[in-house]
C-alpha cells in the first residue's frame, strides 16, 4: 500500500496517509467499531458493532466508487494501525455531481494533535484537483471542537435542523455548513 502523504502530529508522531484497500478490512473494521463503542459524534450506531461482513461490503462498495471518480477516501495510519479517515462524496447525479459531502474521523488518542485539520486540508486539495466546486458537511451543534475546525478552515453555516441528532439521551441540532472550493 504505497503512502501518498505524510503528517508529523503536534506530539512528533509520524502519521502515514493511504488510500483504502481490502487488505486493510479487520484494521478498519477496529477502527470504527472502537469509535462506535466510544459514541463520538459520529452518525453510525453508538454501541453497536458493525460486523466484518458489513463493514467488507461497506468497503468493497466504497472501493468501486473511488474507482468510479464518486468517492475520495484516504486512511490516516500509525504503528501500523488506521487512527483516522477522511472522505468526500460526490452528488449522485449530473445535478450535483459537482458538490462534495465530508466526512472525518479521528481516533480518541490522536485528537487536538492536528490531525482533524491536516486531513480536512488534505481532503479538501484531493477535491479541488477533482473538480469538486463546493464541499459540505454536518455536525452535532454540541461538538464546538469540530465547528471551530471547520470555521477556521473557511467552512459557513448554511442552515440547523433543530433537534436533528439524538445522542447520549439528548437532541442536538443538525448544523449544515459548506465551503466553496472552487
Amino acid at each position: 500500500m504505497p503512502i501518498i502523504t505524510e503528517f508529523t502530529t503536534k506530539k512528533n508522531r509520524k502519521v502515514e496517509i493511504v488510500a483504502p484497500t481490502i487488505e486493510r478490512l479487520d484494521d478498519i473494521l477496529k477502527f470504527v467499531n472502537k469509535l462506535a463503542e466510544e459514541d463520538t459524534f459520529l452518525s453510525f450506531h453508538p454501541g453497536k458493532k458493525i460486523t466484518r461482513e458489513e463493514e467488507a461490503k461497506w468497503l468493497i462498495g466504497q472501493i468501486e466508487a473511488i474507482k468510479n471518480k464518486a468517492v475520495l477516501l484516504f486512511w490516516a495510519i500509525y504503528d501500523g494501525k488506521i487512527i483516522g479517515a477522511v472522505d468526500i462524496h460526490r452528488g449522485k447525479s449530473v445535478r450535483d455531481w459537482h458538490i462534495g459531502t465530508i466526512g472525518l474521523m479521528v481516533g480518541k488518542d490522536f485528537r487536538g494533535e492536528g490531525l482533524g485539520k491536516f486531513l480536512l486540508e488534505f481532503i479538501i486539495q484531493k477535491a479541488k484537483e477533482a473538480g469538486i466546486r463546493s464541499a459540505c458537511l454536518t455536525l452535532f451543534s454540541d461538538n464546538q471542537i469540530a465547528k471551530n475546525l471547520y470555521q477556521k478552515i473557511g467552512f459557513k453555516e448554511y442552515g440547523r435542523l433543530p433537534d436533528g441528532f439524538y445522542r447520549q439521551g439528548k437532541f442536538s441540532d443538525c448544523i449544515f455548513m459548506y465551503k466553496q472550493l472552487l
